[in-house]
């Protein structure tokens, strides 16, 4: 069982690591008022309703696309490991998931996704093991 204080702080971390997202998101001229904006504010500040409250990490979909093919693309925002894409080349198709860096993410909130991405982001990276 985790000790309270450190619960408390690792829920710190969460609203920190969102602060950072909304931050690079402003930085990159997503407006405050686009619906991606807006949904990661509001878990923010639903976070900070629960301070101290042991609850599961928040991860937000902010964005679902109708990709360039028939498939979608959809940005997630987890609040421990940063922003998340799941893409899938057909709506049936098994979801493929890659963590993209802060550059990735807002080409895809700012609706700039090319081919080239979207083909990148629908391929499974190769399995390395045994």
């Amino acid at each position: 069982m985790a000790v309270p204080e450190v619960h408390v702080k690792f829920q710190w971390h969460q609203i920190g690591e969102i602060d950072k997202a909304l931050k690079t998101m402003r930085g990159f001229g997503i407006l405050e008022s686009s619906p991606a904006y807006q949904a990661l504010n509001k878990a923010r500040g639903a976070l900070f309703g629960k301070i101290g409250f042991r609850v599961p990490r928040p991860t937000n979909l902010l964005l679902k696309l109708l990709g360039l093919s028939p498939g979608e693309v959809k940005v997630w925002h987890d609040s421990e490991a940063g922003w998340m894409v799941e893409a899938r080349k057909t709506p049936k198709a098994p979801p493929v998931y890659h963590y993209v860096d802060d550059e990735v993410a807002m080409t895809i909130l700012k609706g700039e996704l090319t081919h080239e991405l979207e083909d990148k982001l629908m391929t499974p990276d190769p399995y390395i093991g045994e």
